[in-house]
């Protein structure tokens, strides 16, 4: 079986990223999403036996923990604080609640459970909304509440961030979307400024769309949504859409080219 499509959607806040995710349901698909942000009510509509979420916000500590934190931060100096092991970790392991999900999707709408991801079939659709979630918890791993991070600290959090996108673009046989906001970066390869991926630390944001299919810009014009492959300065991708601006924010005329080329005719 010829794998689904990888699909990243990037762009500013508010530009519908998460609302596309209602075409998915109009292309024909069984939908699955991990919210990392409260983005559920805009999807709160659909039917609930064909759109299935589970959320998993990053960290958000009680006061108690807070305050032992700042307490840590009030008494010693900086030397101390980056030499300290992760403070209050305990609290901060949400990454390991999403790869709990991943290994058995429990729906929160209708709390049933529909087995490992990567066990999906074409004709259902995996989506993470959003990167900036992941961001947070993957860093939180590491270093729990502590205050300063160490560029270890940060190499092994972009690690795990990279193997996790690469299993979901690799691993997995469904359709893969996962939406991400951007960042203005140097382009180290060819110069100049682009829009990139927000992922951790500078060097990850080029390399997260190597293994999708397609990169497509989110933009939004007052209160006109439209999608790009063609956004100048934008690193994107096309390989089921023209290199155009102005595209209809929509994942059917995607699946409608990824059917025509890879699915057989009867």
């Amino acid at each position: 079986m010829i794998p689904g499509l990888n699909v990243l959607l990037m762009g500013a806040p508010g530009t519908g990223k998460t609302h596309a995710i209602r075409t998915l349901v109009e292309a024909g698909l069984e939908v699955f999403v991990i919210f990392t942000e409260p983005g559920m009510e805009i999807i709160a509509d659909t039917d609930p036996d064909q759109v299935h979420w589970n959320y998993v916000a990053p960290a958000q500590p009680g006061w108690d923990v807070m305050i032992k934190n700042s307490q840590l931060v009030n008494k010693f100096d900086n030397a101390s604080l980056q030499k300290m092991p992760g403070m209050n970790k305990a609290a901060y392991a949400q990454f390991i609640d999403v790869l709990n999900v991943c290994n058995n999707f429990k729906c929160q709408r209708v709390d049933k459970e529909y087995g490992p991801i990567d066990a999906f079939g074409t004709d259902k659709a995996f989506v993470f909304d959003s990167l900036s979630g992941l961001n947070i918890m993957l860093l939180d791993l590491v270093v729990g509440g502590k205050p300063i991070r160490t560029l270890p600290d940060w190499g092994v959090a972009m690690d795990n961030e990279e193997r996790f996108i690469n299993k979901l673009c690799l691993g997995t046989a469904c359709h893969f979307v996962m939406t991400a906001h951007i960042d203005r970066q140097v382009d180290e390869i060819l110069g100049g400024i682009k829009l990139m991926v927000s992922a951790l630390g500078r060097k990850l944001g080029p390399a997260v769309p190597r293994f999708f299919s397609d990169v497509i810009h989110t933009v939004r014009d007052g209160d006109k949504f439209t999608w790009s492959t063609a956004s100048a300065g934008a690193d994107t991708k096309a390989r089921n859409l023209p290199w155009i601006d102005q595209q209809s924010p929509s994942f059917v005329p995607l699946l409608n080219q990824w059917r025509k080329t890879n699915e057989p005719t009867s």
